[in-house]
């Protein structure tokens, strides 16, 4: 006897018809109601003279802001500051025309009402820190621990300027050759960052004098093996992944698997920003830049913390697709996380560059 098989384009048109033309039934969904929670955020560097804490209110539908909280800060077991709360943000562009000193929190996005506060105790490895938060007259109250950790010893930085691929093209960029040592007899996580910072000089607006500070953080680290976890890439292969596979390690975040006990070489690149032009600045005269590279020294837990948003934040994370990301949370009585860091840095200081109006947009 004779079997007949069915093309699978065949399978698919039924399956297809079918489903197109099964009933749909709209099912509302109405979370229940929920008390709100005291959520605390901060990814504080031993390294860096100011440190911020953020404080929002959890709810069924979006964040809420705080009206009034207290931020202390206490290492080894003693009181060491009571965080100062920083202003509200003043708002932007069309909105300034209807700012009200009285009500500064009006036309602000929820996510810019959040209370900020500075910490400027200096932080140094090896100590217990614990944050702790005190808000709504002291309805909420929520703590988060952790100890500083120990930094690398020095790292050494090689620069030079190199062609990379870029969608179907060659641009120069900066290429750095990153030599570490791990720290011996334990596991490790680390996170790159590399900070181009930039003054320009030049007239605004208001036909005045004006220095525009700006930082870009941004690393092309396709073609390391260590913070692609052994995956490198090359422009062809991002350009070409039709399905979405791939999830950029954007806060450059990395462990010592391949190198336990040992040195190795992270090789990453970032732009040239020679022809980098604030908005709304013109005439510009004069540009002073540097670059500092830092390898920061993180606890696990914000490794983990950090591994998390690189999911959540990539163009190819598909929350109907995917399983469901969760983020790690080390804070006591409430949500959020709090991190801290130590750091070894290294600068590069360029000369001032004065620069020919007429000749800036030429110059390669």
């Amino acid at each position: 006897m004779k079997t007949k098989i069915f093309p699978l384009y065949l399978i698919v048109y039924i399956s297809t018809a079918f489903c197109s033309t099964s009933c749909e039934n709209e099912i509302p969904y109405n979370p229940p109601y929920s008390e709100p929670q005291l959520i605390m955020n901060a990814l504080l560097d031993a390294g860096e003279p100011e440190n911020y804490v953020f404080l929002n209110l959890s709810g069924t539908y979006g964040l809420s802001h705080v009206e009034e909280a207290t931020v202390n800060l206490y290492v080894n077991g003693q009181l060491t500051e009571k965080a100062e709360e920083l202003p509200p943000l003043k708002p932007i562009g069309s909105l300034d025309m209807v700012y009200d000193p009285n009500a500064p929190l009006n036309n602000l996005p929820e996510i810019a009402k959040r209370k900020k506060f500075r910490i400027t105790t200096t932080l140094t490895p090896g100590d217990d820190i614990l944050l702790e938060a005190i808000a709504e007259n002291g309805k909420y109250h929520i703590t988060a621990e952790m100890t500083v950790p120990h930094p690398v010893n020095p790292i050494q930085v090689d620069t030079c300027l190199a062609k990379l691929r870029v969608w179907n093209g060659w641009e120069t960029y900066r290429q750095y050759k990153i030599t570490l040592q791990d720290r011996p007899g334990k596991k490790n996580f680390y996170r790159l960052d590399i900070r181009n910072d930039i003054a320009t000089y030049g007239l605004y607006d208001n036909h005045k004098d004006t220095i525009i500070h700006s930082r870009e953080t941004e690393i092309v680290n396709r073609e390391d093996i260590v913070l692609t976890d052994g995956n490198p890439s090359s422009s062809d292969d991002d350009e070409d992944d039709f399905f979405g596979t791939y999830i950029e390690n954007k806060y450059n975040v990395f462990t010592n698997d391949r190198f336990s006990d040992t040195h190795c070489t992270l090789k990453v690149y970032t732009k040239l920003y020679n022809n980098y032009i604030p908005g709304n600045l013109y005439n510009i005269t004069r540009r002073t830049r540097s670059i500092t590279v830092r390898l920061l020294s993180i606890s696990e837990a914000e490794f983990r913390y950090l591994k998390a948003l690189n999911l959540l934040e990539s163009d190819n994370y598909e929350e109907a697709l995917m399983e469901p990301i969760i983020i790690p949370t080390n804070v006591k009585g409430g949500l959020g996380f709090v991190g801290i860091s130590s750091e070894t840095r290294t600068t590069i200081q360029f000369p001032d560059e004065i620069i020919d109006p007429d000749e800036m947009y030429t110059k390669e």
